[in-house]
């Protein structure tokens, strides 16, 4: 099965070292998804305009910068979160 291994550089008593961290193949494939989602949203988001056009209010929140910056930082916090809890307990 595979997945991604990281190697995550860390410091003990002033040596530099690495440790290798696992993530599943599955939780891996979902944060690209993910990702790559956001980064698409980003990339073509538009600023709102007041007043709404009936376009606009029926639009996708993602469609605005608002909607994609929320949905990139979901997706970055659920990063953080998914790589936090492959983290070996020391």
């Amino acid at each position: 099965m595979g997945g991604l291994v990281l190697r995550v550089p860390y410091t003990e008593h002033m040596n530099f070292e690495f440790e290798m961290v696992s993530i599943p193949r599955q939780q891996l494939d979902h944060l690209l998804t993910m990702m790559r989602l956001s980064e698409g949203y980003c990339r073509k988001a538009r600023p709102l305009t007041w007043p709404q056009t009936q376009e606009d209010i029926h639009a996708e929140p993602t469609e605005f910068y608002s909607g994609a910056s929320g949905y990139a930082g979901a997706t970055l916090r659920e990063a953080i979160q998914t790589i936090e809890s492959n983290l070996p307990i020391n």
